[in-house]
């Protein structure tokens, strides 16, 4: 079979990128035995990859036990670019720049409450701006937008804002890349990638706020479907006995926290609370809100036993402020999901969730950016 010389260049080229990144520092010799390919030919790539400031020489490493010149060590240019990451919330903002290496900069969470969809575009502009990190190589990378609806071929499925389409206004104003990304999708990236666990390979992000979202993981690729419509939980339906009649339930008008609230709400004396209130009243035992959260570990429970029978993941990671506030409530979900102890499946609060989104958006974009393909990273934990 003929392969083109220059194809093979630039497939070995993204090889060593990709393996510095995810192993770096480490020496030339040492790339040149995991990726068998020779040491003059990585030599050679190093040394463009160095004049284009992808890669910096970072310092010596040991030498061998025979002795010798140490070896000098490569790692990933972090001040090759930044990216600037956004999730877009029911009544919030979250804006991270990171640096080329993923390393987070500056982080800032803005509400939008009351706020129209035009001073929220004014806002995430103005962010942009000043989010903006000195003295790189490349400046602004690409900007990735983190989402609460499911997105098909960089198109979100419901406005972001109206009247505005953000990912081809922010592509005009700032003349970099912008890729949408479903919020839960994300967070799966972002706990196969940012994870020190080389042993978990297929695992559910579940994301839980005024939707419910799962993304999925099998065998370290995201795991999409038909149309990205796997893990769109709105399309759930489950029939459910109450008051001696069976009933049709979707889990979102359910069992999302939105939900839970506006049955709270149904309490004339418990308008307007916000979730640390509510988890407050829960532990004080105030029947309508313990009501309420029964109703969501029930409905919960439905979901999570079919995600787990249909994907059989290592671990299901829970990103719900509900559960973070009321911690008792994962020993509840456990109890009631004899499946997990069937099928080997561990079920855990979401590690660093306000980021998740955010951080998995910036692996997802930093691939395309890079030409990286679809293999795991390691990046920073």
């Amino acid at each position: 079979m003929f392969i083109n010389k220059h194809t093979m260049r630039l497939n070995n080229e993204r090889s060593v990128i990709r393996h510095v990144i995810n192993y770096g520092p480490i020496s030339r010799s040492k790339i040149s035995r995991d990726l068998s390919i020779n040491k003059v030919t990585i030599s050679s790539i190093l040394e463009d990859l160095l004049s284009q400031q992808y890669v910096v020489e970072i310092g010596e490493g040991e030498s061998t036990k025979n002795g010798g010149r140490k070896p000098k060590l490569i790692e990933f240019n972090k001040n090759f670019g930044y990216f600037i990451n956004i999730e877009i919330g029911k009544n919030y903002i979250n804006i991270m720049s990171t640096w080329a290496n993923g390393q987070i900069a500056r982080f800032e969470e803005i509400s939008t409450i009351d706020k129209s969809d035009q001073q929220i575009y004014q806002i995430i502009n103005k962010k942009i701006t000043n989010f903006a990190l000195k003295h790189t190589v490349h400046s602004l990378l690409g900007i990735s937008l983190a989402v609460h609806h499911r997105v098909f071929n960089n198109i979100s499925q419901k406005p972001i804002l109206k009247d505005i389409d953000l990912p081809k206004a922010l592509e005009k104003n700032f003349e970099v890349p912008v890729i949408l990304l479903n919020s839960a999708n994300a967070a799966a990236i972002f706990q196969r990638d940012f994870s020190s666990n080389n042993e978990i390979k297929n695992l559910i992000s579940l994301t839980i706020n005024e939707t419910i979202d799962a993304g999925i993981i099998i065998d370290e690729n995201l795991y999409l479907g038909n149309q990205a419509a796997a893990g769109n939980i709105a399309e759930m339906k489950f029939l459910l006995s109450t008051d001696n009649k069976i009933v049709q339930i979707n889990p979102i008008k359910y069992c999302s926290q939105d939900a839970i609230l506006k049955e709270v709400y149904k309490d004339k004396g418990l308008s307007n609370l916000s979730l640390q209130q509510l988890s407050k009243l829960y532990v004080q035992g105030n029947p309508s809100v313990v009501a309420s959260i029964k109703q969501f570990i029930e409905g919960l429970s439905l979901v999570l036993n079919n995600l787990i029978a249909s994907y059989a993941p290592q671990i299901v990671f829970l990103d719900s402020t509900l559960i973070e506030n009321l911690p008792l409530l994962l020993i509840q979900l456990r109890n009631n999901l004899p499946i997990l102890q069937n099928t080997g499946t561990k079920l855990e609060i979401s590690r660093q969730s306000t980021f998740a989104p955010l951080l998995g958006s910036y692996s997802f974009l930093m691939r395309q950016i890079f030409h990286l393909g679809t293999k795991r990273l390691r990046l920073i934990p």
